[in-house]
This record gives C-alpha cells, structure tokens and sequence, in this order.
C-alpha cells in the first residue's frame, strides 16, 4: 500500500514550501503558492476527521429535528405551511431512523442527508412568525439558540488550524469535540 493520505499532504505541503515558493519571482504567484501550502496543511489535519464530523453533524441535526418535531406537533400549530414542513421532516426523519445504518453509506450519501435535514430546518426557521408565541419562543430558546451556538464552536474548531479567528487559542481541537477515548462521541451518547 502507498504512503498514507496524510504523508502525502504532508510531502505536497513541504515540496511547494521547499521548492515551490523559494523558485517563484512573482508576488502574487508567491501569495497564492503560500495559500496552497496553508490549504494543504489544513487538509492534513483535518483529512481523517471529516466523515466523523458529518456523523456528529446527522445525529446532531437528527435530534433537532425530532426535538423540533415533538415541541411543535400539537393543535395549536395549524398554519398549513409550518404543518406541510412538519410533515416534511416526520417523513424524512422516517426515512432514517435513530440507530439506522447511514454510517455505512458513502461519504457523499451522507453529506446529502445532512444537507436535505439542514433545508428542513431553515424552511421551519423562515415560518417561526407563523408560530404561536409560546411555541416560537420555545423553540428559539430552549432548541435553536442551544444548537447554533454548539454548532458555531464546531464549526470555528474545525477551520481553527487555517489561523483566522483571533481567539483561536480559546477553542478546543476539533478532535476534543467529537472524541473520547479515541472514539467517536456523540452528544447524549453514554457509552464508558
């Protein structure tokens, strides 16, 4: 077997920092060499986490979702687009239900999933007006505003290693977040 994905990065990265950019008399060929290179470590970072990460993404939008779904399927929602979009996800989440195989699906299947599951959630975002009071302030507070923020911090974990935020320092790894014992932890997992 060849080399492994991360060495080869890893020997892109030190080639176009080694030869690459020392031999380019262009500054802006040197700028762009230089964001390659970045780019290329970045990739070796993060490279061997990603399908964990779209894992930790489904089961974190599954369960919005199915929260969602619970708060809001009562008499009082009756607007038929917000029930249309209820509908919506019950079928979809339906369609894959917790415990189901989708960790055996090809990355790209999986990514589709989140993304559909996403679409989902920001359709019942645009309709929140059309919500009760009590049902919208519920759902904004006690489901959306715990989930974005959680997501924000993945998120900024994730492109950390690329050195744009300025308190990067003040994030965990993004192995930290998805990670115990070398294992993949799911939020509300409470396996040792």
């Amino acid at each position: 077997m060849g080399p492994e994905i991360s060495q080869f990065l890893a020997g892109m990265r030190k080639t176009m920092e080694q030869v690459v950019l020392p031999n380019l008399s262009d500054r802006f060929a040197q700028e762009q060499a230089g964001i390659v290179a970045a780019t290329l470590a970045f990739l070796e970072q993060v490279h061997d986490k990603v399908f964990h990460y779209e894992l930790f993404e489904h089961h974190c939008y599954r369960c919005l979702l199915g929260q969602t779904l619970a708060l809001l399927s009562v008499a009082e929602v009756t607007d038929p687009e917000v029930v249309e979009t209820l509908a919506a996800i019950q079928r979809r989440l339906a369609d894959d239900p917790p415990g189901g195989d989708i960790h055996l699906y090809r990355y790209d299947c999986l990514r589709a999933s989140n993304e559909s599951m996403k679409e989902l959630l920001c359709a019942l975002i645009r309709l929140q007006p059309a919500l009760p009071d009590t049902l919208r302030k519920s759902l904004e507070e006690d489901l959306l505003q715990p989930f974005f923020r959680d997501l924000e911090r993945r998120e900024r974990s994730w492109v950390k290693p690329l050195g744009f935020d300025a308190q990067a320092d003040q994030l965990p790894d993004i192995a930290e977040l998805l990670y115990r014992d070398d294992r993949l932890q799911l939020p509300g997992d409470r396996r040792p």
